[in-house]
């Protein structure tokens, strides 16, 4: 009876409850959702304001500061902490110097230096003074793909590089082209044997910037089509190991490279008799001319030791290299010489040993490139030069793995209909997987 008469207290405050929520609750809302008064936009004004600035010929970081009016005490002490990490006297034209004030009295709060694509100087202001840091552009890895067809009356390096509607900067498209030369100076000559109808496709692997550009790349695997025959470069690393090898596992690489050019024009072969265009007679013609712009450089076609480099007559500026097995080899004509480059000097395969230029009896700027064995002139362009060493046993077998895999890379790059957003009058696509 007891537990009862608790109970009942406990009922009515739930009855109330009950009762209490039917009488609040509305029988229609009190007024439309779409009809609420709503906020006014608040706008609040920046804290900062920026203001870019480009570095012109012959002017100073002083000069430039002073032009962002950043002055007095500020501009001693600006120009004294970013020597931290770098000259101020060495920054170049087309640097850009970007200022960052406060808007409520237009003091200078942060000071960023572009010295390169890949490094900023960034002076800050703090309670205490101006200090700097380098901050390095992030990079972010990828893989891209690229193919094309040559058409008659183009070449190789102007299906690549010369197409606007390809999705590249122009500087990547240059090196890329440089680049797939070098890799097939030994196999393909460009300059004869590419055909209307030949194509390529490349994947590669680079370092992208933010604002498009890359940091650097390398070329996983290329195939190019001359004349029905396709041609593979498999890029293979390990150990001393480094370089690019064909799907059979033989190297791309020879002895000797075929041309001192990535890429020209013949304008003159090897000759018993050819008539001389100044001298006005017939005579001998034992090496090729290379038709290239001025500056182009001009590489060693295999290791060697610079037997001499300095003027010679109607050669110009003549560099001579003697090289192994009897093979010896000559660049006339040069504008100026490479980097370091001296009679006893040891040189590379594929080190610029000049650059293209005009200067002995020349009618415009070309290179005559000659290649002797034991002391006799040979045609560089026919003759057989001796090959690199094939993959190692050792490596053959994880080799055919790798090789396996970039060559499943370009089928699955065929096959995805988003790589060709872009495609060129010459055919050339380009896009990322």
């Amino acid at each position: 009876m007891q537990k009862s008469l608790k109970a009942v207290p406990l009922i009515l405050i739930g009855a109330l409850s009950v009762g209490a929520m039917a009488v609040m609750q509305p029988d229609s809302p009190v007024m439309d959702p779409a009809d609420a008064p709503t906020l006014a936009p608040v706008v609040v004004p920046p804290l900062e304001k920026a203001e870019t600035h480009v570095i012109r010929r012959g002017e100073t970081l002083s000069g430039v500061l002073a032009r962002a009016s950043v002055v007095g005490a500020d501009l001693a002490e600006v120009l004294l902490v970013s020597r931290e990490h770098v000259n101020p006297r060495r920054l170049t034209q087309g640097a850009e110097i970007t200022v960052r004030r406060w808007t409520t009295d237009n003091t200078p709060r942060a000071i960023e230096m572009r010295i390169n694509a890949d490094t900023t100087v960034v002076l800050a202001r703090n309670e205490v003074g101006w200090h700097s840091t380098l901050q390095l552009t992030p990079v972010e890895v990828d893989t891209v793909y690229v193919a094309g067809r040559i058409d008659a009356g183009t070449t190789l390096y102007e299906s690549l590089v010369l197409d606007e509607t390809v999705n590249l900067p122009v500087a990547e498209r240059v090196q890329l082209a440089s680049e797939l030369g070098s890799i097939y100076a030994y196999t393909i000559d460009f300059s004869r044997e590419i055909q209307p109808g030949d194509s390529y496709q490349i994947a590669y692997e680079r370092e992208a910037r933010p604002d498009g550009t890359a940091r650097s790349r390398r070329i996983l695997i290329g195939e190019v089509v001359n004349q029905g025959k396709s041609y593979s470069a498999i890029y293979f690393k390990r150990g001393a190991i480094d370089g690019y090898y064909g799907a059979d596992g033989k190297s791309l690489r020879l002895g000797f490279r075929r041309n001192p050019l990535d890429f020209m024009r013949v304008t003159s072969t090897f000759a018993a008799k050819r008539y001389h265009p100044i001298l006005g007679i017939y005579r001998a013609h034992l090496g090729t001319d290379y038709g290239a712009a001025h500056g182009t450089p001009v590489y060693a076609v295999a290791d060697g030791t610079i037997a001499g480099a300095g003027r010679d007559r109607g050669y110009g500026n003549v560099v001579t290299i003697r090289h192994h097995s009897g093979y010896s080899s000559r660049y006339a004509h040069l504008s100026r010489f490479g980097k370091d480059i001296r009679p006893g000097k040891r040189v590379k395969q594929n080190q610029v040993i000049g650059y293209v230029g005009a200067t002995g009896l020349a009618t415009g700027p070309h290179l005559h490139y000659e290649l002797r064995l034991n002391g006799r002139p040979v045609n560089s362009r026919t003759v057989k030069l001796p090959g690199a060493p094939p993959m190692p046993s050792a490596y053959r077998t994880e080799f055919k793995q790798l090789a396996a895999e970039r060559v499943a890379l370009l089928d699955h790059a065929l096959t995805q209909p988003r790589l060709a957003k872009v495609r060129s009058n010459n055919n050339a696509s380009v896009g990322g997987i």
